[in-house]
């Protein structure tokens, strides 16, 4: 049973982009996530939370689907101007980290054939890892895959996409899920064994391969966004280095009412990254938030973040 003061839902995802304009338009104009606020990239941040040195200068923008910051999750999308975009060269879709966010759209062919006219790659149409219909998949220009499933029937589709997942790649699928339940995750479908084609987890891939796939969730969330963990048998032992300015899908921001008890709550297995922090927000209506950051054994870092749950209140 999961404990109550460890992590309840996602708040956001972080996107470390070369381009913040760029970013806005694959996820915000071709598909219908909204950026809603900005942080201000005149105002300095301390490096030193996410492993940086000295200040920082980025622009930072959240953007929501239509449920909005109280009923969904953000892409948290930041442009590093000071220190630069440390540059990921490489696209291989099963190195260490968070390869790929998952959106559910109306038309698969429709938002296809925008991505696909704006100079993304994109897939054929592939049946999904743990199955549930088909996915595409397309690559954005900071080397994350886009996958698309198709909303199921009846689901509101006038109003864009739905943020709905994520997936990593891991170095060793069990010490992940256990990573996972210690910070608040339930196992929703538990570690298999699958056949998996390439073209399932990068729009380019050939061949096929079996990997182990499992998936979590986190109790506010149910089953509208999930975390896909995948072990292929080519994916290195490093894990992703530790620093916030890393190009791609870095970082989870997940939802605690108090930092002090869940960090209490979570085993001595789990890797803290120093003590916790104020993170301040400037430009946005938050002054900031009280938050501490983990690392997974493949290095993906999770956020708990204090925000009670009377802020998601209607």
């Amino acid at each position: 049973m999961t404990s109550d003061v460890l992590a309840r839902r996602f708040l956001h995802v972080n996107l470390n982009c070369v381009s913040l304009d760029a970013t806005e338009r694959i996820y915000g104009d071709l598909l219908g996530l909204k950026p809603r606020m900005r942080t201000d990239p005149k105002v300095a941040t301390d490096g030193t939370i996410l492993g940086l040195q000295g200040e920082t200068f980025c622009a930072t923008s959240f953007l929501y689907d239509a449920r909005g910051g109280r009923g969904g999750c953000a892409l948290e999308a930041i442009e590093y101007y000071s220190p630069a975009l440390n540059v990921d060269p490489s696209t291989d879709p099963v190195r260490p980290g968070i390869r790929a966010a998952q959106l559910g759209v109306a038309n698969l062919d429709d938002a296809a054939s925008a991505l696909r006219g704006a100079g993304l790659t994109v897939g054929d149409p592939v049946d999904t890892l743990l199955g549930g219909g088909k996915s595409v998949l397309a690559q954005d220009s900071d080397g994350v895959v886009i996958e698309l499933t198709e909303l199921p029937a009846g689901a509101d589709t006038s109003k864009g996409a739905m943020f709905n997942g994520i997936r990593i790649a891991a170095i060793d699928a069990a010490a992940t899920g256990e990573f996972l339940t210690a910070i608040g995750f339930t196992e929703v479908a538990a570690p298999t064994t699958v056949p998996a084609a390439e073209a399932q987890l990068a729009p380019a891939g050939s061949g096929e391969t079996d990997c182990v796939v499992a998936r979590y969730a986190l109790a506010e969330d149910g089953h509208q966004f999930t975390l896909t963990v995948v072990q292929h048998p080519d994916t290195a032992p490093t894990p992703v280095p530790w620093g916030g300015n890393r190009q791609g899908l870095y970082r989870c921001a997940l939802r605690v009412e108090s930092v002090r008890d869940a960090l209490a709550a979570v085993p001595d297995s789990v890797e803290r990254m120093g003590d916790p922090v104020w993170c301040p927000l400037p430009g946005t209506k938050i002054d900031g938030l009280y938050i501490a950051f983990l690392r997974s054994p493949d290095g993906v870092v999770f956020e708990f973040v204090e925000r009670p749950l009377a802020h998601f209140s209607r």
